[in-house]
């Protein structure tokens, strides 16, 4: 597959959102398996992700989505590691556009979520030209919240 545009967005020195590749699976997997209990709280989708393939799946359906232009989906990469995910999805429409996000517990509560949401909220209305972009979170995600 050829260069997407926008494969990177640049944070800080440290910090990036980085396309997510089928070569990221088992980074991907490894997350999502170690934070299973941390993550399964909130997000539903966690309880399907059962091996590697499930996870370059999600990366295969990704860019297969972001090749059509309904979604940018980023790894949140710090210091060239993987901690999390997040996503600016249903572009398509307007009115449902949203941001979805996770990350690792150990990197929770660092201020990395909210550069990572803010910086995915400035590329999507600055440099793609959404109007509104949304969040949704469970009432009990209080972190989210």
């Amino acid at each position: 597959m050829s260069p997407l545009p926008y494969e990177t967005v640049t944070i800080n020195d440290n910090l990036q959102l980085k396309q997510l590749q089928p070569r990221d699976a088992d980074r991907l997997f490894e997350l999502t398996d170690l934070n299973r209990e941390y993550l399964g709280r909130f997000l539903p989708w966690v309880s399907y992700v059962k091996t590697v393939e499930d996870s370059r799946r999600h990366i295969e359906e990704t860019l297969e989505n972001r090749s059509k232009g309904s979604t940018y989906t980023y790894g949140i990469e710090q210091d060239g590691l993987i901690i999390g995910d997040i996503s600016l999805r249903n572009l398509a429409d307007s009115s449902k556009t949203e941001i979805g996000y996770w990350i690792a517990e150990e990197y929770a509560g660092k201020g990395i979520t909210t550069l990572a949401v803010k910086a995915l909220t400035e590329f999507g209305l600055n440099t793609i030209g959404l109007n509104k972009i949304i969040i949704r979170a469970v009432p009990d995600n209080h972190a989210s919240n």
